[in-house]
């Protein structure tokens, strides 16, 4: 019993001592590929549960970090807005901008919230999700109001993180890994169910969101069909 644990007691420390040895970019894709072991036990779970449950992983930024720096040859500029690579999530995975800095910090280029209707609604019955990724939500939304506190709270971190977080190296490598991560905030707007001028529903999410946002994207005409 005694050899047991002594040998466990060391194999713990030694590792622990080994992994203190290793550079952070190779923790890094030690974390990624761990992920793996765990994203089978989400296909057991209700769509929907699980997508919150990743939600909210992300929200107490219990995801691994990006910390390898992106390649200069990754970067790229649209309209003014400089990108640190072209790989970035689309609105409808954060709704409601709980996750920001959790999803910026794992390395995409861009992050899109939304869509985020003037008012909280609830969107379609469930089910309305599903694992074949069918998404008939229906702009459940918690509305301007939460997401635009999120976001102003999001905005001054990355404000006192733009020097400590984002730093280039001689080969221009933009590196991550910052409080709030680097990266393009977009945010996607939508109309409410009942509202009977859309338009408006539109012009108030500009006005209210795009002080926080690198970019705003309102939602087709064809998916409103739908809602």
């Amino acid at each position: 019993g005694r050899l047991l644990t002594g040998a466990t007691l060391g194999l713990v420390i030694a590792g622990g001592a080994y992994v203190s040895t290793v550079d952070e970019a190779t923790f890094c894709g030690w974390l990624f590929s761990a992920t793996k072991l765990v994203n089978p036990l989400f296909a057991l779970m209700d769509a929907e549960f699980a997508h919150k449950l990743a939600v909210s992983a992300a929200a107490r930024c219990w995801v691994p970090r990006e910390k390898r720096p992106d390649p200069s040859i990754l970067g790229l500029e649209v309209w003014g807005r400089k990108f640190s690579n072209p790989v970035g999530l689309a609105a409808g995975f954060d709704k409601n901008a709980e996750a920001v800095d959790g999803l910026l910090g794992m390395g995409f280029g861009f992050v899109e919230v939304g869509s985020v209707t003037p008012v909280p609604q609830d969107g379609n019955p469930k089910p309305r999700m599903f694992s074949a990724v069918i998404n008939r939500c229906g702009f459940n939304s918690e509305g301007i109001v939460a997401v635009a506190n999120r976001l102003g709270v999001q905005h001054g971190k990355r404000k006192l993180d733009e020097t400590s977080s984002t730093s280039t190296n001689s080969n221009n490598e933009v590196k991550h890994g910052g409080k709030a991560g680097p990266g393009i905030l977009g945010v996607n707007l939508g109309k409410n169910k009942t509202s009977e001028d859309a338009a408006a529903d539109y012009v108030q999410g500009v006005h209210t969101l795009s002080q926080f946002a690198d970019y705003l994207v309102s939602i087709l005409f064809l998916y409103i069909l739908w809602l």
